[in-house]
């Protein structure tokens, strides 16, 4: 099947729908005008045009993608800031966009993350599925390799190891291991 050929004006209108639908970067723009087989020229232009009328706001996209990215896929700011840079934001914008984080937000989302991956103490009052979000390290110690794959988790997610350390250390200050925490 051939692919359609696309005039500028038709273009222009399907990507000031797509910009309109949902957040997008420059970057996502120009990959789906390429996508429609949009010449570089016609490009420029069209880009030029959804920048000027507010279309596309790569300030406006970096703020929404770290908001969404911390809240609801419980990233970190390192990986925020490397899928930001990954799709060519500029390195002042996204710094700028990571100000925005809410630190007592932050931690708690960390802290969350923690108390889901830990070995938790259960209340026999209830349902076996249901652990209650206290951390029993007096009666199940966490083992090194625990603590280990804990902390490659947390570093996968964009957590640093101070992040990590300074909220183990919140949760549960008794929280130790043969060796510390490292």
């Amino acid at each position: 099947m051939k692919n359609k050929e696309w005039s500028a004006e038709e273009l222009k209108t399907k990507l000031e729908a797509y910009c309109a639908a949902s957040e997008h970067c420059e970057t996502e723009a120009r990959m789906r005008l390429r996508q429609l087989n949009c010449d570089p020229a016609t490009e420029d232009i069209i880009i030029d045009h959804l920048i000027a009328d507010n279309f596309i706001s790569d300030e406006r996209y970096a703020k929404a993608f770290v908001h969404d990215k911390l809240l609801y896929q419980g990233w970190g700011r390192v990986k925020i800031a490397y899928m930001l840079r990954g799709k060519k934001i500029d390195y002042n914008i996204v710094q700028s966009a990571l100000q925005t984080i809410d630190e007592t937000e932050y931690i708690r989302v960390l802290s969350h993350l923690i108390s889901q991956r830990l070995p938790q103490k259960t209340d026999s009052s209830q349902a076996v599925d249901t652990p209650s979000p206290s951390l029993d390290t007096s009666s199940q110690p966490i083992s090194k390799s625990e603590l280990d794959s804990l902390y490659r988790f947390l570093t996968q997610r964009g957590f640093t190891l101070d992040e990590i350390k300074s909220t183990l250390n919140e949760i549960n200050s008794t929280l130790t291991t043969p060796g510390s925490l490292r």
